[in-house]
């Protein structure tokens, strides 16, 4: 809603100010140069709002950009951490000279009646 409010007010000013010459050329000095000046203030104070607003979004867009970035370098650690502390499997057979490997490869037939 603060952004339609920020627009409908420079809307108005700008519309006043646009209407301003109009009202002057019909004859009535006065109130056109009322309009100019009321759109002129208007149209300036949605500026303002909207750069305020601006400044605190980037303000924000920043804070978030620099969490993000501490977030992903803390996972980037935790994933380095569980490298280095991973143990790697090792393949028994490998390990096994080749008659301790025959025998744990040898399959026993067992009936059971």
């Amino acid at each position: 809603m603060f952004e339609l409010e920020t627009l409908a007010a420079f809307g108005a000013g700008a519309a006043l100010m646009a209407l301003a010459p109009v009202v002057r050329k019909m004859g009535n000095q006065e109130l056109g140069d009322s309009m100019g000046q009321a759109g002129r203030t208007m149209a300036k104070s949605g500026v303002k709002v909207g750069l305020v607003a601006a400044g605190v979004a980037g303000k924000v867009a920043k804070g978030v950009a620099k969490n993000a970035a501490e977030v992903a370098e803390s996972f980037v650690d935790l994933v380095e951490e569980a490298k280095s502390e991973r143990v790697e499997p090792t393949n028994i057979d490998d390990a096994q000279s080749p008659a301790e490997a025959s025998q744990s490869q040898r399959v026993t037939n067992v009936t059971v009646e």
